[in-house]
Protein backbone atom coordinates (compact mmCIF):
# COMPACT_ATOMS: atom_id res chain seq x y z
CA UNK A 1 0.00 0.00 0.00
CA UNK A 2 0.92 3.29 -0.80
CA UNK A 3 1.05 6.42 1.55
CA UNK A 4 1.32 10.28 1.26
CA UNK A 5 2.00 12.75 4.09
CA UNK A 6 -0.38 15.52 3.93
CA UNK A 7 0.98 18.96 5.86
CA UNK A 8 -1.66 21.93 6.45
CA UNK A 9 -0.31 24.43 8.73
CA UNK A 10 -2.94 27.55 10.12
CA UNK A 11 -2.69 30.08 11.84
CA UNK A 12 -5.15 33.18 13.49
CA UNK A 13 -4.38 36.77 12.56
CA UNK A 14 -5.93 40.03 14.57
CA UNK A 15 -8.72 41.73 12.71
CA UNK A 16 -10.57 44.43 14.72
CA UNK A 17 -11.50 42.52 17.74
CA UNK A 18 -11.43 39.25 16.12
CA UNK A 19 -9.00 36.30 15.83
CA UNK A 20 -9.45 35.04 12.27
CA UNK A 21 -8.64 31.42 11.00
CA UNK A 22 -6.04 31.53 7.92
CA UNK A 23 -5.77 27.79 6.72
CA UNK A 24 -2.39 27.83 4.11
CA UNK A 25 -2.13 25.54 1.31
CA UNK A 26 -1.81 21.81 2.57
CA UNK A 27 1.46 19.82 1.24
CA UNK A 28 1.33 16.75 -0.26
CA UNK A 29 4.82 14.87 -0.38
CA UNK A 30 4.59 11.93 -2.99
CA UNK A 31 3.45 7.93 -3.03
CA UNK A 32 5.31 5.96 -1.09
CA UNK A 33 5.45 2.52 0.75
CA UNK A 34 4.86 3.12 5.07
CA UNK A 35 8.74 2.92 5.60
CA UNK A 36 10.05 6.15 3.71
CA UNK A 37 6.31 7.75 4.52
CA UNK A 38 7.58 7.19 8.11
CA UNK A 39 10.59 8.05 7.67
CA UNK A 40 9.32 11.80 5.65
CA UNK A 41 6.59 12.54 8.80
CA UNK A 42 9.29 11.63 11.63
CA UNK A 43 11.74 14.24 9.68
CA UNK A 44 8.93 16.56 9.58
CA UNK A 45 8.32 16.31 13.12
CA UNK A 46 12.04 16.31 14.42
CA UNK A 47 12.48 19.35 12.05
CA UNK A 48 10.05 21.19 13.55
CA UNK A 49 10.83 20.56 16.68
CA UNK A 50 13.88 22.23 16.53
CA UNK A 51 12.39 25.44 15.06
CA UNK A 52 9.47 25.73 17.37
CA UNK A 53 8.22 25.37 21.20
CA UNK A 54 5.48 22.28 20.42
CA UNK A 55 2.79 20.96 22.21
CA UNK A 56 0.48 17.93 20.93
CA UNK A 57 -3.24 18.59 20.93
CA UNK A 58 -4.34 15.72 19.12
CA UNK A 59 -3.90 12.47 17.08
CA UNK A 60 -6.87 10.20 15.51
CA UNK A 61 -6.99 7.50 13.18
CA UNK A 62 -9.41 6.69 10.58
CA UNK A 63 -10.14 4.68 7.26
CA UNK A 64 -7.89 6.88 5.04
CA UNK A 65 -5.30 8.69 7.69
CA UNK A 66 -3.45 6.35 9.16
CA UNK A 67 -2.05 9.21 11.66
CA UNK A 68 -3.50 12.63 12.14
CA UNK A 69 -1.51 14.52 14.42
CA UNK A 70 -2.46 18.45 15.58
CA UNK A 71 0.09 20.06 17.07
CA UNK A 72 0.41 23.94 18.17
CA UNK A 73 3.55 25.38 17.26
CA UNK A 74 5.00 28.51 18.75
CA UNK A 75 8.10 30.73 17.69
CA UNK A 76 8.50 34.29 19.28
CA UNK A 77 5.41 36.37 18.33
CA UNK A 78 4.72 33.25 15.44
CA UNK A 79 2.13 30.71 16.35
CA UNK A 80 -0.45 28.63 15.02
CA UNK A 81 -1.49 24.39 14.35
CA UNK A 82 0.14 22.36 12.21
CA UNK A 83 -1.73 19.34 10.83
CA UNK A 84 0.50 16.00 9.99
CA UNK A 85 -1.41 13.17 8.42
CA UNK A 86 -0.29 9.79 7.27
CA UNK A 87 -2.69 9.09 4.16
CA UNK A 88 -3.06 6.13 2.16
CA UNK A 89 -3.92 6.03 -0.99
CA UNK A 90 -6.59 4.35 -1.74
CA UNK A 91 -9.47 4.14 -4.15
CA UNK A 92 -11.34 4.61 -1.35
CA UNK A 93 -9.51 7.78 0.07
CA UNK A 94 -9.87 11.04 -1.54
CA UNK A 95 -6.89 12.86 -2.24
CA UNK A 96 -6.52 15.87 -1.13
CA UNK A 97 -5.83 19.06 -3.26
CA UNK A 98 -2.51 20.73 -2.39
CA UNK A 99 0.90 22.21 -3.42
CA UNK A 100 2.52 18.26 -4.78
CA UNK A 101 6.19 18.40 -3.01
CA UNK A 102 8.66 15.38 -3.48
CA UNK A 103 11.38 14.36 -1.17
CA UNK A 104 14.75 13.64 -3.27
CA UNK A 105 17.32 15.21 -1.30
CA UNK A 106 16.11 14.29 2.22
CA UNK A 107 17.58 17.54 4.78
CA UNK A 108 17.05 19.60 2.39
CA UNK A 109 13.96 19.07 1.25
CA UNK A 110 12.48 18.58 4.79
CA UNK A 111 13.57 22.08 5.44
CA UNK A 112 12.02 23.54 2.75
CA UNK A 113 8.77 22.50 3.55
CA UNK A 114 9.51 23.57 7.58
CA UNK A 115 10.31 26.39 5.65
CA UNK A 116 6.54 26.95 4.27
CA UNK A 117 5.16 25.87 7.80
CA UNK A 118 6.98 29.14 9.30
CA UNK A 119 6.20 31.34 6.78
CA UNK A 120 2.35 30.70 7.06
CA UNK A 121 3.12 31.47 10.65
CA UNK A 122 4.12 34.94 9.74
Amino acid sequence: MEYSIVVTPETFHKFDKHNMQHVCVPMVIGNSGIDVAMEVFNGILKTVETRFEVEKVSEEKDECDEIHAVYKLKSGEKEGLLHLRLRKVTPGCPPISGNKCSIFEFERDIECVVDEIEGCLS
